[in-house]
């Protein structure tokens, strides 16, 4: 496009409209954002995380994937009573 702008297929405005993120963006940036927190506040435990944020561990699983993430890809808070950041078993952490 001549005007320096950018547009996304099915999108009625286009990227970059006004110099700022569409709300697309933002909201997936601010999910982006919850996930990792309650993963790693979790440990990487999914189902712990998906608790926390109130939804399924399937929805959960699902937004993960739709944004790219990975239980793996945050770090654990160290435990407060050993101090060790090695997560608890879980089916759910990467390996």
């Amino acid at each position: 496009m001549a005007d320096g702008l950018t547009w996304e297929t099915g999108s009625i405005m286009p990227r970059g409209f006004l110099g700022s993120p569409g709300l697309k963006e933002r909201v997936q940036a601010y999910e982006r954002q919850l996930i990792l927190e309650a993963l790693r506040d979790a440990g990487g435990n999914q189902r712990r995380a998906a608790a926390a944020l109130g939804c399924l561990p399937t929805t959960l699983n699902e937004k993960m994937r739709r944004l790219g993430l990975r239980a793996c890809d945050t770090e654990p808070e160290p435990d407060p009573v050993t101090h060790s950041t090695e997560p608890e078993p879980s089916d759910d952490r990467c390996i």
